[in-house]
């Protein structure tokens, strides 16, 4: 789908770089917390509370001959240097969590993937006391799918993000083989209410896409972001202004592909999002951060050893952004404050071991930084849990 036939919210687009260069200047220094879980995905961080962190993820078992995924959920009370914790989440839980929001410390969520053949994402509520699971239909026919992001606006006002698998149809084989199933990806976004999720209309996008993040600055600005796949690969943002749904038209990203990973919202005319543009069919991706300031979309100027940017939280004065080294292992972040670009280094891979980001939050001053370490001795990954301060 060409940008000329997506509806369009508003202005136009820029491809006007920042004006200040990437600055050099020194690093702080990164801290890595000692999270318990071993074989773990730490997928995100929150603070509910004044006092306390949680992390979300998921634990690969391999228990039965397979790989099983389990969430996994952390917690730490910040007003003293005590050990991180794992607590249960809702009984009967299974699965990832793919992403954690909490608007206060009586109402959170963790969202993650859908069972086959149209069974339910199994999300979970926080009410103050307890984890509760919460079914997410999935669209009819839809064959499998999920959440990969998750905006808490208030007890009665959540959204969730991501993507369905959608069966087209099935052909068997005449001669008695396996049958051949056609299907295609859709983004996906869901709606609480307060008693239920809801499935929400989009806008038709490309023949493939899905949904990677959302975030919220209220009830009338809502911001979902992914890509197309496939002869589409382009990115996708959409907004909710209280009403509807609506595309945006797709932003100036500067390479032969593109995709945006997260996103987060400050208001209407103040929207970061972080992904990465792929210049040619050889290249793994360099880093892609853009601002939306209600008119126009700018490009920031990022280092080129920078890669796919896989989270961006924002600061007092802008955003922070994490993600890989371009064509190569490790972990690079980023802060952008107006124009001006910050590396924020990185703690280096050591022999043997090799540092997976998957995403970023920031409380006050501090960062925190969550994914993966994965180690050449080790089969699974383990938990990384990265903390700083601006």
């Amino acid at each position: 789908m060409s940008a000329a036939s997506v509806l369009v919210l508003g202005g136009g687009l820029s491809t006007t770089a920042a004006a200040d260069p990437v600055s050099e200047a020194p690093a702080p220094r990164w801290n890595q917390a000692k999270v318990p879980g071993e074989d773990t995905v730490l997928s995100g961080s929150v603070r509910p509370d004044a006092h306390t962190t949680w992390t979300a993820g998921f634990r690969i078992s391999q228990d039965g001959g397979g790989d099983a995924l389990l969430p996994a959920l952390f917690t730490h009370d910040d007003r003293s240097d005590g050990p991180w914790k794992e607590v249960p989440t809702a009984p009967g839980a299974v699965g990832r969590i793919n992403a954690i929001a909490a608007d206060s410390a009586r109402d959170a969520w963790l969202v993650g993937d859908a069972g086959w053949e149209g069974e339910p994402v199994m999300t979970q509520h926080w009410n103050g006391r307890s984890w509760r699971l919460e079914p997410a239909p999935m669209p009819e026919k839809a064959l499998g799918g999920g959440l990969l992001g998750v905006a808490a606006v208030a007890p009665n006002n959540t959204w969730a993000a991501g993507w369905a698998q959608i069966l087209d149809e099935r052909i068997p084989d005449p001669d008695g083989g396996p049958t051949q199933v056609i299907d295609h990806m859709e983004g996906l976004v869901q709606h609480w209410d307060g008693h239920a999720w809801n499935i929400v209309k989009l806008p038709k996008m490309y023949a493939n896409w899905g949904l990677n993040a959302i975030s919220a600055s209220g009830p009338r600005d809502v911001w979902a972001v992914g890509s197309g796949y496939g002869d589409d690969d382009r990115p996708v943002v959409l907004h909710f202004d209280g009403r509807s749904w609506t595309a945006m038209p797709t932003p100036p990203y500067g390479g032969l592909y593109g995709e945006f990973n997260d996103v987060v919202a400050n208001g209407p005319q103040d929207v970061w999002v972080a992904g990465r543009t792929i210049l040619d069919d050889k290249d793994r991706g360099h880093a892609l951060i853009m601002h939306w300031d209600g008119r126009k979309w700018t490009r920031m100027d990022a280092p080129a050893e920078a890669g796919a940017m896989m989270g961006v939280a924002a600061t007092r004065d802008g955003v922070v952004a994490v993600g890989r080294v371009a064509n190569d292992d490790g972990g690079y972040a980023l802060q952008v404050s107006g124009t001006r670009v910050t590396s924020l280094g990185f703690p280096a891979d050591a022999d043997g071991m090799s540092y997976s980001p998957w995403k970023i939050s920031v409380t006050g001053r501090e960062v925190t930084v969550s994914g993966s370490a994965n180690y050449v001795d080790q089969q699974l990954p383990q938990p990384l849990l990265l903390t700083t301060r601006l």
